[in-house]
Order: structure tokens, then C-alpha cells, then sequence
């Protein structure tokens, strides 16, 4: 890349990646009655959290001494990290094994996969008892080198505050470039050059590190030994919990963007959707044949078909991931919208009770005490859910992140602000799909 200057650089090459192109929205409103909903969801449960901070545990969770893992950890960290894995499964699809046409929606995967980790770590934040202490975790000579928790609690923040973010750096960039004065794109072409420079080093790190986390989180349950149910009690957990990441990463990629693509009236890139679903189902494939063989290696195949409660949890588990694995393999379900909408669906539920399973239900201590999430507690998991959901939408909306092609990029953005003009006393141009965009700058 060189540095040109900013009247002659039309499509802003100093600061795109032409394999990451993305095209903003910038038609209909943001203010929906559904964001306005979620807005109220997270203002509720960030509420809440302020007055958790500031308050003992005990009145907002139902733990105790044996089930020291409430569901902000079993699901806001343990699960939706697994839906966060899109930048790690796309990624080293389209680098390592040069599936170049990922490229093209790796936006989108790396923007929810960072929001996902920033909310998971904000409600690990209140979580913990002693969340003052947290920067302990920078000071290596206080380190407790026998905690299990050490390495998730220093790659996850590493990941989503250095890695993850350096490689959304370009959406701000681009904005910047294009609503920003002629000062900030001179400075923005200066300062271009080092960060593609930089851009391969980050790439190392931001595969490597996702890759120990995620299979830490799998080795923390081996702590747990006889107390979790045989069916998921594994030497291979760290291998399984990765693969699941992977899986549940492929998934919730076709989901999302499905479901933007029809909300935004994109037009769907059948090529693409076709090469993620054949990802997926090899790598469904992948995991239940890993499961399979560790079941044999441990003589607990009985176990898996005895037809009790965690036999049936086990076997529904498996079954909605097997169904995509085999639908999927067929190229008329591949390339069927509503089809390939329910298998990336099926999938990643399984993978989702697959990551939580373990740490709630196939947790059994020898002491008679059950753990129950409270109501505040609920509320504030909720919360998280929808302050992530809220962020991607607004995100969406203000910076380029859905797919597009090269040819589509207009330099159009929202200008930031809820007030809007009327569509009709703006220019309009069209976008890949022949939608009409309404030029916001």
C-alpha cells in the first residue's frame, strides 16, 4: 500500500481492505420499537449491575458454596464466547486454509465476535467478588500460577482489547477518512502504512491466542472430576470445547447474517453461505466423531443410550448437531435460504448446550444443594445480551461492516445523530443489490 494524497485517492486505498469491503446502511431508521426494547432490556440489567458493584453477592444470585458459578459465567462467558468465534473459525478458514472468499463477510464476524467478548467480559467484571482486584491480572509477580483462571483471565481481555480491536480498527478508519477534514485524511494516510504493516503480526496473535482460551475454558472443567457426568467428563474437553467454539462460529455467522441481510434487504451471496454450511458440516462432523471416539475409548457408549435424564440431554444435544452435518453435506439445502436458516440455527443451539451443559445441568456435587439463577440475576444476563445486541445494530448502521462488493462502496455514511433527513431531500444512489442508499454526508 502507498500513501497518496487524499484528493487523489478517491476510494480511500490507504485505509481499505479491499478483501474486508463493506458496504454502511443508510436506509430506514435506526429508532426502531425493537431497539428501543432492547435498549430498555440493557438499561434494566445495567442497572441492576451498578447496584450489584456496590452490594454483596449473596441477595443478587442464587450461588452457594457448592455451585460457585452462576450464570453470568455459565452462559454469558462459557457460552456466548463459543457465538464470539466467528473471527477465530472464519479467520483460519480464510487464512490458514485460503477460503479467500470469507474475506468478504469476515466484517461482520469480527464486529459480533468482539461484541460478544466485551459484554462476556463486562458481566465477568461484576461477576467476580472482588472486581477492584481485577488489575492484579497486569502485574505478573502477583499472578497465582496454580489457578486454573489465569490464562482465561488474561487472554480474553488480551484478545477482545488488543487483537480484536486492532482488527476492526479500519470500520473507524474509513469513517474518519470519508466524514472527517482534508487534516485527518493527510494524518489517516500517514498513519495507514503501519497499520498494514502491522496487520500479519496481529493476525498471529489473534488466532493464537482465541485458540488457548477457548480450550482452557474445556481444560477448567477437568477440575470438576467426578462431580460432572461422565457423558461430558473428558480428557478431550479442551479439544471439544475448541471444535465447539469453531462450530458455533460457523453457525451464528450464517445466522446473523441471514437475518441482517433480510432485514437490510441485502441480497444473499449464495456462494458464500454454500462454502460457510460446508464448513460448518465438516466440522460438526469433526466434533461428533471426536465425541464418538472418546465415548468408545472411555466405555460410556451404554451410558450415552441408557435413556435417562442425561442420556436424552445427551443424545438431544447430539442430535441438533448431527441433523446440519448431514443436511447439510446435500448442495439443494446448501443453497435453500429458509433450509440453510434452520440448520445454522440447529447448530448452534447444539453447540450452545453443548458449551453449557457441562457447567449447570451435568454438574452433579455430591451435596444435596441445587443452584437456580435468581430473577436479578436473569435480568442482568438478559441485559448483557441486549446491550451486545443494541451495540451490533447501531454498528451496523454508522460504520461499513455488512458484506459488499468493491464496486458497491459509495463513501456514503449515516451521519451520527438520531435526527434524520427525509429520504426524499437527499441524494440517492444504489447499492450491490440495487438498493436505494440514502447519501448521509
Amino acid at each position: 500500500m502507498t500513501t497518496t494524497e487524499p484528493t487523489a485517492d478517491k476510494r480511500g486505498t490507504t485505509l481499505i481492505n479491499h478483501w474486508q469491503c463493506g458496504v454502511p446502511v443508510t436506509q430506514g431508521p435506526v429508532l426502531t420499537p425493537f431497539l428501543l426494547l432492547l435498549i430498555g432490556i440493557a438499561a434494566l440489567g445495567l442497572a441492576l449491575a451498578a447496584i450489584r458493584f456496590f452490594s454483596p453477592l449473596g441477595p443478587f444470585s442464587g450461588m452457594n458454596d457448592v455451585y460457585a458459578w452462576g450464570i453470568w459465567k455459565t452462559f454469558n462467558v462459557m457460552t456466548l464466547t463459543a457465538l464470539g468465534s466467528g473471527p477465530l473459525a472464519l479467520g483460519m478458514a480464510a487464512w490458514v486454509f485460503n477460503r479467500q472468499k470469507l474475506h468478504v463477510v469476515m466484517r461482520t464476524a469480527l464486529v459480533s465476535g468482539f461484541l460478544f467478548y466485551a459484554t462476556g467480559l463486562i458481566a465477568l467484571g461484576f461477576d467476580v467478588g472482588r472486581p477492584w482486584n481485577f488489575y492484579s491480572a497486569l502485574m505478573p509477580w502477583r499472578w497465582n500460577s496454580e489457578s486454573a483462571m489465569l490464562e482465561i483471565s488474561i487472554c480474553m481481555p488480551l484478545y477482545c482489547a488488543v487483537f480484536l480491536s486492532f482488527e476492526i480498527l479500519p470500520l473507524i478508519l474509513e469513517r474518519v477518512y470519508y466524514t472527517g477534514n482534508e487534516r485527518a485524511r493527510v494524518i489517516l494516510c500517514r498513519v495507514a502504512p503501519m497499520v498494514r504493516k502491522a496487520y500479519p503480526f496481529v493476525i498471529v496473535g489473534a488466532y493464537v491466542i482465541p485458540l488457548m482460551h477457548q480450550s482452557s475454558l474445556g481444560g477448567l472443567l477437568l477440575l470438576a472430576g467426578t462431580k460432572m457426568n461422565p457423558l461430558w467428563q473428558s480428557p478431550v474437553l479442551p479439544l471439544l470445547y475448541l471444535v465447539a467454539a469453531a462450530l458455533c462460529g460457523f453457525a451464528f455467522t450464517i445466522l446473523l447474517l441471514m437475518i441482517v441481510c433480510l432485514r437490510y434487504s441485502r441480497d444473499l451471496d449464495a456462494g458464500i453461505l454454500a462454502e460457510l454450511a460446508n464448513l460448518l458440516s465438516g466440522v460438526c462432523f469433526v466434533f461428533l466423531a471426536v465425541r464418538l471416539s472418546d465415548l468408545i475409548w472411555r466405555e460410556q457408549l451404554r451410558t450415552a443410550f441408557a435413556f435417562d435424564r442425561m442420556s436424552l440431554l445427551f443424545l438431544v444435544e447430539s442430535g441438533l448437531i448431527l441433523i446440519p452435518a448431514l443436511a447439510l453435506r446435500f448442495q439443494r439445502i446448501r443453497e435453500t435460504p429458509r433450509a440453510l436458516l434452520n440448520m445454522s440455527a440447529l447448530a448452534c443451539l447444539g453447540g450452545m448446550l453443548y458449551r453449557f451443559i457441562p457447567t449447570s445441568i451435568a454438574y452433579m456435587p455430591a451435596r444435596s444443594t441445587a443452584y437456580f439463577p435468581s430473577a436479578p440475576e436473569l435480568v442482568m444476563a438478559a441485559g448483557y445480551i441486549a446491550l451486545g445486541s443494541v451495540a451490533f445494530v447501531l454498528v451496523i448502521n454508522y460504520f461499513a461492516v455488512l458484506p459488499g462488493e468493491a464496486s458497491a462502496w459509495n463513501h456514503t455514511f449515516r451521519p451520527f445523530g438520531w435526527p434524520r433527513k427525509a429520504a426524499e431531500s437527499s441524494p440517492v444512489m444504489p447499492d450491490a443489490t440495487g438498493v436505494t442508499l440514502e447519501r448521509g454526508i
